[in-house]
């Protein structure tokens, strides 16, 4: 018990010290590309998760995160997008709280598949830290997922599908390996546009190690 409650504090310190992105589900939206070639996008994303997660080989049970972010997207190509992340998260783990910190992550999304109603893509995103104070923490979070985006009328379209979600950090003095506790998931999300070129979308993700929703509203321009 006191080696578990000691790693806890070390993953705390080290996310009040560097931000916890990378202990979290960040939102997805769809798996699909959205932006034609040369176009931009602004958009806001809140989400919160609770997920385990494996601490040199000791298990942290409901390691929970909010998340909010300022998202902006460019159309490389029609079918191909890219996006970069900047905000904050905090994490709490048992009986300890971390602050919020400074967050960091970029991604891309690609359509490889059109048809009439139902669009066929795939997303990759990853986040990552580097602290180097009391303690140093090298970490990644990606998440990759493919499926359909499926318009349901010229306002509301849904998504989703399955995903893979990788953590993998090392802390320094032998703290540990952090990694997480199941990395296969699924999600399934909504897409209504509001008016011209604004949209909102929700959505609910699912791993064998936890859950996450997410929620957010862009504007294309």
């Amino acid at each position: 018990m006191e080696k578990k409650m000691l790693l806890v504090a070390v993953v705390l310190m080290v996310v009040a010290l560097a931000g916890s992105a990378v202990l979290a589900l960040a939102p997805m939206g769809p798996p699909t590309a959205g932006l034609k070639t040369g176009q931009f996008r602004v958009g806001v994303e809140y989400a919160h998760s609770d997920v385990d997660m494996e601490l040199d080989g000791e298990k942290l049970d409901g390691v929970t995160s909010n998340m909010i972010f300022a998202n902006l997207g460019y159309g490389i190509m029609d079918d191909w997008e890219a996006f970069v992340r900047l905000g904050v998260a905090n994490a709490d783990v048992e009986d300890f709280s971390g602050d919020y910190g400074f967050a960091l992550g970029l991604g891309t999304k690609v359509t490889f598949l059109k048809q009439e109603n139902l669009n066929w893509g795939a997303l990759f995103q990853i986040n990552w830290l580097n602290s180097e104070d009391d303690v140093e923490l090298d970490a990644y979070d990606m998440q990759i997922a493919v499926g359909p985006t499926w318009k349901l009328s010229d306002t509301l379209s849904i998504y989703g599908g399955p995903f893979v979600h990788l953590i993998d950090g090392e802390i320094s003095d032998d703290n540990g390996d952090l990694e997480e506790d199941s990395a296969f998931g699924g999600y399934v999300g909504a897409e209504a546009a509001l008016a011209d070129n604004t949209s909102l979308f929700g959505e609910v993700q699912f791993t064998g190690a936890g859950w996450a929703i997410g929620t957010g509203i862009s504007w294309k321009f």
